[in-house]
């Protein structure tokens, strides 16, 4: 049809209420002010950093835009799901467009303005397949039989909170909360195999919002709540597990304690150590007794300390002795 949309967007309201992470793991995704005529569908505004730090108070829509589209709606609440659906056209368009780094921040907002600025959208018409008449001969060709008539409409969708959960796990934020949602969610969740489940000990306390994954071993008088353990690790006895994701092949020792934390791939975890609101790279270790709170451990840090420990213990050793006579 005519009115189609060269590309559709698609933008969501975020759950309500903060994730309760300390600064340290990064901020949530920041929602985007953007503009858009309901009874069409059509995005015709978004918001950039270039525009914030110039204006960070208002926003400057042009006159063109709002004679266009007198009835628009605006929103400072939507966050972009980075989903585009795009024609062809457009995306042979962003190839020419070099100077664009981000879909979001670049592309889309100049996209935008080929709806109600005549000039570009004279200009790029013919190339997204929306302007009727002939191309021009040759570059010289000083007139150009082109009227334009078709559409360059950018399209919007909105999923709006009541109508369901919605989030873009791409921080560290965000993926703690689509973990806390799911298993909050689900029942209680053990793995389907009979020898799989046999390495539950009987004795270990989980909470009916809590998933086990296969081939995890989980000791007696162990406590799991809220959490996401993944497969082929281990629990110690007596461990602590609180609101916690927990990924493949981790060992937490006996005693530990774990408190709305995340744990990357082979983590382990000593005996009586604890971490609160703290992140871990894949393959961190974290020693007995050991204590962190609002912490991100990275594997390099880790191992800078390893090294000084190890030249310190060098210095100590005593000089070997001269026996020998003159």
């Amino acid at each position: 049809m005519s009115d189609g949309a060269i590309a559709t967007t698609c933008w969501f309201e975020p759950p309500s209420g903060k994730t309760a992470v300390p600064e340290e793991w990064g901020t949530n995704s920041q929602s985007t002010p953007v503009v858009w005529d309901d009874s069409t569908g059509t995005l015709l505004y978004v918001d950039t950093l270039d525009n914030t730090d110039r204006n960070p108070e208002e926003l400057e829509l042009r006159m063109s835009l709002l004679c266009r589209y007198p009835r628009t709606n605006m929103s400072s609440k939507l966050q972009d799901s980075h989903i585009y659906v795009c024609k062809r056209e457009v995306l042979g368009v962003l190839q020419q467009k070099s100077e664009f780094d981000s879909l979001r921040e670049d592309f889309f907002p100049w996209l935008c303005k080929l709806q109600y600025q005549k000039t570009r959208h004279a200009k790029y018409g013919y190339v997204l397949g929306n302007v009727e008449g002939s191309e021009p001969s040759s570059p010289d060709e000083g007139h150009e039989d082109r009227s334009v008539t078709g559409s360059l409409r950018v399209g919007i969708v909105i999923h709006r909170a009541k109508e369901g959960f919605c989030v873009r796990a791409n921080d560290l934020p965000s993926y703690l909360e689509a973990n806390r949602h799911f298993v909050s969610a689900a029942s209680y969740t053990l793995p389907s195999d009979p020898q799989m489940r046999s390495l539950v000990d009987g004795k270990a306390s989980i909470s009916p919002d809590s998933t086990i994954g296969d081939f995890t071993k989980v000791d007696e008088r162990a406590s799991i709540k809220k959490s996401v353990i993944g497969k082929h690790c281990v629990i110690g006895k007596m461990a602590k597990i609180v609101g916690c994701v927990i990924l493949d092949h981790c060992i937490i020792a006996d005693g530990a304690k774990l408190d709305s934390s995340i744990l990357g791939k082979n983590t382990t975890v000593g005996s009586k150590a604890s971490l609160v609101h703290c992140v871990t790279q894949g393959g961190y270790e974290v020693k007995e007794n050991e204590s962190y709170r609002n912490e991100r451990l990275d594997i390099t840090d880790w191992e800078a300390e390893t090294s000084e420990e190890q030249e310190e213990d060098e210095d100590e050793e005593p000089e070997d002795s001269d026996d020998e006579c003159s």
